[in-house]
């Protein structure tokens, strides 16, 4: 059977890793106080502002991505043979990452869209 051997991250990549968890929950507490996050549109489209239960959903992604990035850093310094529960929850936080903010966009974008039928007589 062969030995366990601990991962190993270069320690750049673990300095990277903590400026990125840092800039992402910088970004989820700025869009908290500020209450909204506006993605800006391509060429001539209208940018997406996230606010209420969007923006909830879109921290929680952030959120999620943060706990990763921060995760590769805890599984360097974590000796024990259990590289296999990190794996696990890495992809779990990846998941739950995407999925929160696509839903996010999504559901702004229904929020946003206006109503196909317009009824004139109804008061």
């Amino acid at each position: 059977m062969e030995e366990y051997s601990p991962n190993k991250i270069p320690k750049p990549i673990r300095i990277f890793n903590i400026i990125w968890a840092a800039i992402l929950l910088g970004l989820c507490c700025y869009t908290f106080i500020k209450g909204s996050f506006v993605y800006p549109g391509v060429r001539e489209s209208e940018p997406v502002e996230l606010s209420g239960a969007s923006l909830i959903l879109f921290g929680i992604g952030l959120i999620s991505s943060s706990l990763n990035a921060v995760l590769v850093v805890v599984d360097h310094y974590d000796k024990r043979d259990n590289e296999f529960l990190y794996k696990q929850i890495a992809k779990v936080l990846n998941v739950i990452s995407v999925v929160a903010i696509v839903l996010a966009f999504g559901y702004q974008f229904i929020v946003n869209q206006e109503s196909a039928v317009v009824l004139n007589n109804v008061r």
